[in-house]
């Protein structure tokens, strides 16, 4: 794979190896829920337990197009574009928080009139689908996430600082704000704490590729502080596992939820 440095640049870049053209595109399949300060893209496949499928910064739904066709036999897919990406609008003008997109989340999960969901989050996804665990305990039976980060130096202090001096070139060349907030949210979020971790009642699976631009200690540290938590490493994987290694965790996703 062509080395690419910086974690916005990779998640666009390898995002880009799971583009389908009917994925995230799909008329017969999506909708949009209408919030005041957005309008969220979703699509629906498959019936069964409802599993919410969460993409990364900067991506999309077909971030997971080639999970979509197996899971889909097995479980209700509700993928949705996160505020702002995809086909998703956004308004606000306040800064993103994955609080935020938790919050989208939930409304979308009203609008479905579903009591409890289970949510396979990748990077950013994974971050959302564990602020949703914390902020709406009742609400969630399981979660699965690969790549996730609790706190921005979990990506390494380097890339922290990279990023911080792509957004100050950004504004000194007064590039519009839309092109900015996806690079600020991953500086100044997440912000979870040790004791909203351990307070998690959901079963989560983190999981992170062995080679994942998260590093493998903070990883650790996730399982570690989440009571019922199992860890997996996928071997030889980057921070792509859903591209790179999409039939295992397919697999992995169908056994979690369903045992």
């Amino acid at each position: 794979m062509k080395k690419i440095t910086g974690l916005f640049l990779f998640l666009i870049y390898i995002t880009g190896f799971a583009q389908n053209n009917n994925f995230g595109k799909n008329p017969a399949a999506g909708k949009i829920l209408h919030l005041q300060d957005a309008d969220i893209y979703y699509e629906v496949y498959g019936t069964g337990k409802p599993l919410f499928l969460l993409h990364g910064n900067g991506g999309s739904i077909d971030a997971f197009a080639r999970e979509i066709p197996e899971l889909s036999k097995h479980f209700m897919i509700i993928a949705m574009d996160s505020r702002g990406q995809g086909q998703s609008t956004d308004t606000s003008a306040e800064p993103l928080t994955y609080r935020k997109f938790a919050d989208d989340v939930k409304m979308l999960a009203d609008k479905l009139k579903l009591k409890k969901i289970n949510i396979l989050g990748w990077s950013d996804g994974g971050n959302t689908a564990l602020e949703f665990a914390i902020k709406y305990p009742q609400r969630v039976k399981k979660i699965m996430t690969s790549g996730a980060n609790v706190f921005p130096e979990g990506v390494g202090e380097n890339e922290v600082t990279s990023m911080k001096n792509e957004v100050a070139e950004k504004r000194a060349q007064q590039k519009p704000e839309s092109e900015i907030r996806l690079i600020q949210l991953m500086i100044d979020e997440p912000k979870i704490t040790k004791e909203q971790l351990n307070n998690i009642k959901a079963k989560v699976l983190v999981a992170a590729g062995e080679n994942d631009l998260i590093l493998r200690s903070h990883t650790e540290y996730i399982a570690a502080e989440i009571p019922k938590s199992t860890l997996k490493i996928y071997k030889g994987a980057s921070h792509g596992v859903p591209v790179e290694r999409a039939d295992e965790l397919s697999r992995d996703v169908i056994e979690f939820i369903n045992k």
